[in-house]
């Protein structure tokens, strides 16, 4: 499986999401935009998402205030084999076809 294409908009992958039990809530609905392949571990890549201001409050207490300003900059680290190309197979899997 390859990386998505910088600048395409990517979800959570339908297997990521049944194998994580996340079937409601904010994670089925998350979206963003593919910023690049990660250059320290080709297998992540960078994730600019759409609610990432709003969650940036809890991510700065939890993580710290130089996470958040990272992952404004360059988007948060996602393992690609969680992420999938909004609209592909690997996005519209049912969890019942999955």
């Amino acid at each position: 499986m390859s990386a998505p294409a910088p600048g395409d908009r990517v979800a959570y992958a339908a297997a990521f999401l049944k194998n994580t039990g996340q079937f409601t809530g904010s994670g089925p609905q998350r979206r963003g935009t593919f910023a690049k392949v990660w250059e320290s571990n080709p297998d992540f890549g960078r994730v600019k998402w759409d609610d990432f201001e709003a969650n940036a409050p809890a991510l700065a207490l939890h993580w710290g205030e130089d996470y958040v300003t990272d992952a404004r900059e360059h988007g948060q680290l996602v393992h690609i084999k969680n992420i999938a190309k909004v609209g592909s197979a690997r996005f519209a899997l049912t969890c019942a076809g999955a």
